[in-house]
């Protein structure tokens, strides 16, 4: 006997796996022993054909078998007549019992499964007990106290004589309404039978307490029942060893040893191992690739170029670029098509949703070929090394374009060595910003370069160091402005103005406060340089406000635990004080200052002869002997490192407000504060291009 099970589909039941059919409900597992065990049925019925007899009294065919003739009623077999006669005479006790279903309106197929269908019993624990044949000990779902008499299973009784009549109680006669059927339990045929609803209640009033308790006990067995059905539809058919009979297990009594309540025979019970899921681990990836999204692929005739700035920039289209080590793919997605009603039935699916597609097909398959949408054009690693640049090119003589700015100002462009027809030619234009991931990437999967910083194109942010005429601040200029100004990936702000005479620098702050050019500065070309005497000009000093490198996220986190707990101050090391504005009081003397973020080279202000005076919650700062602004100051020492706010009160920036942060270190405060509208600085690290650090010595 196999100890492995299946489920059956026709009634959830476990069954073993050598079953031929399902004992429940007829399914059939292997149609070939099915068909053997239904052959040796047939056989058998073939020995007991249909023969017939003449009724006695109106001569009419009866077939053999039969108990009374189907014209007249007559009995057709005298040793029956003679029995009923004296079932008549002395009647035995009534028995109730559930009636055979019809089948009549059933096909052939399903007669024939019904035939097959043997019956089930429920199995019997070995550490259980029997009162009577075919009646368990086990507490079940229609008995409150362990066993039920009357309704837990079939009880055989033997025949009693006529005059016999079963003795009567007194609690049966309390009882209002009468036991239930001994066999009302006993499956017929195999199938669970529900128990017969008991009659309508009639109205209860709302006196009649017995009436109520009656109720509710006959609602909660029959919600029992219902569990118990429930139940036995989920648990594990066995046959018999001995007898054959089959049992029904429940799962619980895997491993356990038990009795049939046929035969009584002992059964162990296989245990049913249920299979343990495996987690999915995340295959990973086939294939690595690196894309960059967003370029522009322009496919021109180079003989039909006008040499004009920007001619081309507006004859491209959108591609991405995909790297890997087989090549360079440049994949064109597909337009979504347009009819009178909205989206085409036929039409690839937006950009976006192409996009994941696509990649998710490279991953699946591990190869970038036969995409699913778009057109893939492929440069092979080994023509990787032909891709080179066309603009910007020093010399012009070695620009196919003469130098001209075909792509647009402050465009990087690159030929790509793609098979076109009509000798037309490829190249990818491409703003600063993206040009250094492409760069990037072409260097890391085929170590291909194409100079572009050769030509002047700045692989990172260059400065050149100027100072105020007007105020002896520094300025940082930046260079090669024009691949900045078009690349939305950054965002300038004017530091200053440069004189295109003489070349002075004038800090944006000193222009306003000389109101150089008028209040605003829109006179700034015309205005007379304080130096040359000549027109200032147009000429103009950026910084970078925002850059790509500001989007990226924000590394995990490292432990600081260990940093932010109080450690002893180092030997020889002034541990930071905390400060107070009385500690502030005084004349302080400017000797270094640090702008734009530039803390690494501090300008010497000793011979500037800046003091900042600091009395109270007052500030004044005096240049050349004469009072410059005067304002109000709030320290905040409970921060780290302290917050120290300038509002200005009096001066060229009255009503502007610093927002900064102090510290003093061996007898030098530090003073490190944004530049008016901006945020404060997080530290005195440098960097950020709104700060400036001033060092002071007490005067």
């Amino acid at each position: 006997m196999s100890t492995t099970f299946q489920s059956c589909p026709g009634c959830d039941s476990f069954i073993l796996s050598d079953t031929a059919a399902c004992p429940q409900c007829g399914h059939v597992f292997d149609q070939a022993r099915a068909d053997a065990i239904s052959s040796a049925h047939e056989s058998k019925e073939v020995r007991n054909q249909q023969m017939y007899n003449t009724c006695r009294n109106c001569n009419e065919q009866v077939r053999d078998g039969l108990v009374r003739c189907w014209n007249c009623n007559t009995f057709v077999r005298s040793d029956l007549e003679q029995r009923y006669k004296e079932m008549q005479e002395s009647p035995q006790p009534v028995i109730y019992s559930e009636t055979e279903k019809r089948t009549d309106y059933l096909t052939a197929e399903e007669r024939e499964r019904r035939a097959k269908k043997v019956n089930v019993f429920d199995a019997v624990d070995e550490n259980e007990f029997t009162l009577r044949d075919g009646v368990a000990a086990a507490k079940d779902a229609d008995s409150d106290d362990g066993f039920e008499l009357g309704s837990g299973a079939a009880v055989s009784q033997p025949a009693a004589p006529s005059s016999a009549t079963p003795p009567s109680t007194p609690a049966a006669a309390q009882s209002p309404t009468p036991p239930k059927p001994a066999a009302e339990a006993r499956p017929v045929n195999g199938e669970a039978k529900k128990a017969s609803e008991p009659a309508a209640d009639k109205p209860i009033d709302d006196d009649d307490l017995f009436g109520i308790a009656m109720q509710d006990e006959r609602e909660t067995k029959r919600r029992k029942r219902e569990k118990l059905q429930e139940a036995r539809s989920r648990r594990i058919l066995l046959p018999c060893g001995t007898c054959g009979a089959w049992m029904r297990i429940r799962q619980e009594q895997g491993g356990k040893t038990v009795r049939c309540r046929q035969c009584k025979a002992p059964l162990l019970v296989p245990v049913m191992k249920k299979k343990e899921k495996k987690e999915k681990k995340q295959a990973a990836p086939k294939i690595a690739v690196q894309w960059i999204d967003e370029l522009r692929l322009h496919v021109i005739k180079p003989t039909a170029v006008t040499l004009k700035p920007g001619s081309l920039e507006k004859s491209s289209e959108p591609i991405d670029a995909c790297f890997h080590s087989s090549g360079l793919h440049l994949l064109k997605y597909s337009k979504p098509k347009k009819s009178l009603f909205g989206k085409a039935a036929d039409s690839p699916p937006p950009i976006d949703e192409q996009k994941k597609l696509i990649r998710e097909h490279i991953q699946k398959t591990g190869k970038i070929a036969n995409l699913p949408f778009g057109e893939l054009q492929t440069i092979n690693a080994d023509s990787v090394s032909r891709v080179r640049l066309v603009q910007p090119v020093a010399e012009a003589h070695e620009s196919m374009f003469a130098g001209v700015p075909v792509f647009g100002d402050g465009k990087i462009a690159i030929y790509l060595p793609l098979e076109l027809e009509d000798n037309q030619q490829a190249f990818l234009s491409l703003p600063l910003s993206v040009y250094r991931k492409v760069s990037a990437a072409l260097k890391e999967n085929f170590n291909a370069d194409v100079g572009a910083e050769a030509n002047g194109v700045p692989a990172k942010e260059t400065y050149d160091a100027n100072v105020c005429f007007l105020s002896e601040v520094k300025i940082a200029a930046l260079k090669n402005v024009e691949y900045y100004e078009n690349d939305p990936a950054f965002e300038l702000e004017v530091a200053g103005f440069i004189c295109g005479t003489c070349g002075i620098a004038v800090t944006e702050e000193a222009r306003a406060r000389k109101k150089l050019g008028g209040a605003a500065g829109k006179g700034i070309a015309k205005a007379k340089c304080p130096k040359c005497s000549n027109k200032f000009g147009t000429q103009k000093a950026y910084r970078i406000v925002k850059s790509p490198d500001d989007e990226k996220p924000a590394e995990e986190e490292e432990d600081v635990s260990e940093v932010l707990r109080a450690k002893p101050p180092e030997p020889g090391t002034a541990a930071p004080k905390q400060l107070s504005l009385g500690d502030l009081n005084g004349k302080w003397k400017m000797v270094s200052l640090g702008q734009a973020g530039n803390f690494t080279e501090m300008q010497d202000m000793t011979e500037a002869g800046i003091v900042f005076e600091i009395k109270d919650s007052t500030y004044t700062v005096i240049a050349g002997g004469a009072t410059q602004e005067q304002g109000s100051i709030v320290l905040d020492a409970s921060q780290d490192p302290a917050h120290f706010d300038q509002e200005v009160s009096e001066g060229d920036d009255k009503g502007k407000k610093h927002l900064g942060l102090l510290k003093l270190v061996d007898g030098k405060l530090h003073n490190c504060q944004a530049d008016f509208g901006r945020d404060r600085p997080a530290n005195f690290d440098g960097g950020n291009a709104d700060a400036t650090l001033a060092i002071f010595d007490r005067a």
